[in-house]
């Protein structure tokens, strides 16, 4: 606890004894004593605490109100990155901290008087911190005449920690002013220096939050809260490179903090390390579902895991029920999933939170791919019962907009190498049944596995096998079942019937278009819409739900005060657009929103929904085509915004 903090303890009690103050700073009472020597000293005369025997306590006595005012904001700006937390944001984080920090209760009323607000603001902050808490399935306990503290295990604790500290700064209230500047620089050089000599990459913006994470640990190990792991848990983690590489952090660590880490700690590191993989560098076997699966080595390399690997078509198939885009034969987009995928579900699964600096402008300037992510991410959304954060569907949306650029630009297909264990023979099948599934595959060289070692390979981008690989290689490997699974087949895109897109403006209708909604909620206006749909085009029963079901995943509202609605799958007959323009803006998952476009796309629908989709973009990300039609809510306007006049 620093000098602020005991302060506002002694004046929000008016008086503690010395062994309630002691019992609260945690330690004895010549250290209490030496804490408030402290404080006074620090105070400069501005108040002074000193002990009234009458009332056999601590007290503070202010003795020129303004100089102390300007203290408690002073030392408060040193310590909170320079602002006093005033606002209803900054309490937040203040808040935040605070109660994570804390293992016994604390009041609402001593809450209020560390920040100097009443009672009610504290309660008012705190219902808003709550939903911030129940995200990594945390839960604030009330208790009569004790007050509140927060409940949950230690990981999601300090992942929680972390997420309010941010570009390093890191409120000593909230962690008693123990992780300092040299902490983090000491903290990083154990880190770097063992990345380094390992060459393990991690993405270069998440390094720093790497090292809070591990600094965080350091205190909270410090307060003897540790990371408890089940048995079964802590094999899976032990198998991977992760915890190698973790092993010879902690060493690291351990000798620059003179500590020691048990082995939970070890893999609370190796679980970070996996969360946090460069895409595009070096990476071992994933801690995704165990690892059996993957039939991978543990040698460093480019490896994807098959179930990532199937995982990837997966989410491209999902894509194509919802907007009949269709990727399936991709080979490059469905590596860039999978090899992405396999740190995402370590952070969905342990609630790891990853901001994305570009979420801005990946909003703005790529709508279709961010819908595509999202249509993507609702099977992961799904099956592993977490809401998918806009940050990161933002680094998934970066991956489809390159394929659909990579699609306009027609660039060159993929020289591939197959290796079987089953011999040349079966090796040649694959290769014969990969050129079938994947346009976008060129030249397919074969070879046994026992033949891999000598062979040479130059120009080959990606390798195909069907058992692990003893020899180390920097080309992306992509371990296989002897045969390709249905999901990516491109038999069924051609078996699918397709008939051909109308133009933008005929998708359309006066029928559907509402130019004066006064409806104040984001459920009023999609009931609203669902119903109107249903009404003019023959759609299932289904249909509000698979509306329903894509929103649960992750809001639809791409900025610019615009919502994109849609079913989870293309269910219409005819592809078409409803439009509501609102009397007013309303919430939408945490986003204004004034105009909504329930996109509803053909089931038949072929290749031209991308002319479709690209007509649609230039009319949602255009402020001045929108504030226009905000402004003349007329139907003639809309046309005209869309063929561009």
């Amino acid at each position: 606890m620093n000098d602020v903090q005991l302060v506002r303890h002694l004046l929000s009690q008016r008086g503690v004894s010395p062994a309630d103050l002691a019992a609260h700073l945690g330690v004895k009472e010549r250290a209490m004593r030496d804490n408030i020597h402290r404080a006074n000293a620090s105070m400069s005369g501005a108040a002074f605490i000193s002990y009234d025997r009458a009332q056999g306590a601590y007290v503070v006595n202010i003795s020129d109100q303004q100089a102390f005012d300007a203290w408690v904001a002073g030392r408060l700006s040193h310590n909170t990155c320079g602002r006093f937390p005033s606002t209803p944001s900054e309490r937040m984080v203040y808040l935040q901290q605070d109660l994570l920090s804390r293992s016994g209760w604390i009041t609402l009323e001593e809450l209020a008087g560390l920040l100097l607000v009443s009672r009610s603001t504290i309660s008012s902050d705190l219902q808003n911190l709550e939903r911030t808490f129940e995200k990594f399935g945390l839960v604030v306990e009330r208790r009569p005449r004790y007050g509140i503290r927060v409940s949950g295990s230690e990981i999601d604790k300090r992942l929680c920690l972390a997420g309010a500290v941010t570009n390093a700064c890191l409120e000593a209230d909230g962690l008693g002013g123990a992780i300092s500047p040299s902490m983090l620089d000491e903290v990083s050089a154990c880190v770097d220096s063992t990345l380094e000599r390992e060459s393990y990459k991690v993405n270069p913006v998440l390094h720093q939050n790497l090292v809070i994470h591990l600094a965080i640990a350091l205190v909270r190990i410090g307060k003897g809260c540790y990371v408890p792991m089940e048995t079964s848990q802590m094999e899976d983690v032990q198998s991977s490179r992760e915890w190698d590489i973790a092993v010879l952090v902690a060493q690291a660590i351990e000798e620059s903090f003179s500590v020691d880490l048990p082995e939970e700690e070890i893999a609370y590191i190796a679980i970070h390390l996996a969360s946090k993989r460069l895409v595009d560098g070096v990476c071992g076997p994933s801690l995704d579902d165990a690892l059996p699966a993957s039939g991978g080595t543990t040698e460093p390399g480019l490896e994807v895991t098959d179930e990532a690997w199937n995982l990837a078509a997966e989410m491209l198939e999902a894509v194509w029920r919802a907007s009949r885009f269709d990727f399936r034969n991709d080979v490059e987009l469905r590596m860039n999933l999978a090899r992405h995928t396999m740190p995402l579900i370590v952070r969905l699964r342990y609630h790891m939170m990853l901001k994305n600096p570009l979420l801005k402008d990946i909003r703005a300037h790529y709508p279709l791919p961010f819908a595509m992510a999202g249509d993507a991410l609702a099977l992961l959304a799904k099956r592993y019962q977490v809401e998918i954060s806009d940050d990161e569907m933002g680094y998934v949306a970066l991956i489809f907009a390159l394929a659909l650029e990579r699609a306009r630009t027609g660039r060159a297909k993929k020289h591939v190498l197959v290796v079987c264990n089953t011999g040349i023979h079966g090796a040649r099948l694959l290769a014969y049944q990969l050129q079938e599934e994947f346009s976008s595959i060129g030249a397919v060289d074969a070879c046994d596995s026992s033949d891999f070692n000598d062979y040479k390979l130059d120009g080959v981008d990606y390798i195909f096998t069907t058992a692990p690989l003893a020899r180390r290689t920097t080309i992306p490997v992509v371990h296989v079942s002897p045969f390709i699974d249905e999901t990516s087949s491109a038999d069924v895109k051609h078996a699918l019937r397709r008939v051909a897109e109308p133009s933008t403006s005929e998708c359309f209708s006066p029928k559907l278009f509402f130019a004066n909604v006064s409806i104040g909620t984001r459920e009023g206006v999609i009931s609203f819409l669902c119903d109107r749909c249903t009404q003019a085009v023959g759609l299932p029963d289904s249909f509000q739900e698979l509306v329903w079901a894509r929103e649960r995943a992750s809001s639809t509202a791409y900025g610019n005060l615009v919502a994109l609605p849609h079913p989870l799958e293309a269910v219409s007959p005819r592809t078409f657009v409803a439009v509501a323009l609102l009397s007013h803006a309303i919430d939408w998952g945490g986003r204004k929103v004034c105009a909504v476009f329930m996109v509803c796309v053909s089931r038949d629908a072929g290749s031209d929904s991308e002319s479709f989709y690209r007509s649609m973009t230039k009319i949602l990300t255009s402020e001045r085509s929108i504030q226009r039609l905000l402004a003349d809510r007329r139907y003639e306007v809309l046309l005209s915004e869309l063929e561009g006049k």
